[in-house]
């Protein structure tokens, strides 16, 4: 089983990397808050790996921290959650606001895509006392998500990704202090123009 791949970056399509490790390169499925703190093509990245096997595929699934991989993990044992949901719900919520959400019982509020109330009382139900083993801190509500919004709202007006890649540091730091997702974009605007 894969656990870990550290390699360059040879190829970055939206929400997935090739890595080349040694020449060998190995596609990993990483959500969107992975894909955003990746450097770009050619540069070195180390992520730590979920090996998912099936009948008919092996699929690796890569994340930056292990606050990822271990939500990850624990969202995959619930049944009705594959690894593309688990990924997806990894792509709006930071693992911290997730364990948030969970503990405090309102994960139907937080209206992630491919969650409605059934699944998201499930979850609650089933991960409230695990998540809590995890001891995940809370951070700004939004801030993963409201990161996707505004890479993808660039992304929209014309902005290449490698130049988003060369500003992310900044756009991240916007996202993380400010609470409105319109002011956040004018800000990441601003960083853009300023090319």
């Amino acid at each position: 089983m894969i656990s870990l791949l550290r390699g360059k970056i040879a190829d970055k399509p939206l929400g997935h990397v090739v890595i080349d490790v040694n020449g060998v390169g190995y596609g990993v499925t990483v959500p969107l808050s992975t894909y955003y703190r990746l450097g770009p093509v050619g540069e070195e990245a180390e992520l730590k790996i979920h090996t998912s096997v099936k009948d008919t595929a092996i699929e690796l699934f890569g994340f930056l921290s292990e606050d990822e991989r271990a939500v990850f993990t624990l969202l995959i044992s619930v049944a009705g959650v594959g690894p593309k949901l688990a990924t997806n719900i990894l792509s709006n919520v930071s693992p911290a606001e997730f364990a948030s959400a969970v503990s405090s019982g309102e994960l139907a509020k937080r209206k992630i895509p491919g969650i409605g109330p059934k699944l998201a009382s499930r979850l609650v139900t089933e991960l409230a006392d695990k998540i809590k083993g995890l001891g995940l801190t809370a951070v700004g509500a939004g801030e993963a998500g409201m990161l996707a919004d505004v890479i993808s709202a660039l992304l929209n007006v014309g902005y290449k990704k490698a130049e988003i890649d060369e500003r992310i540091s900044e756009i991240e730091e916007v996202c993380s202090n400010e609470p409105e997702m319109e002011y956040a974009l004018r800000q990441a605007l601003r960083i853009m123009k300023k090319m």
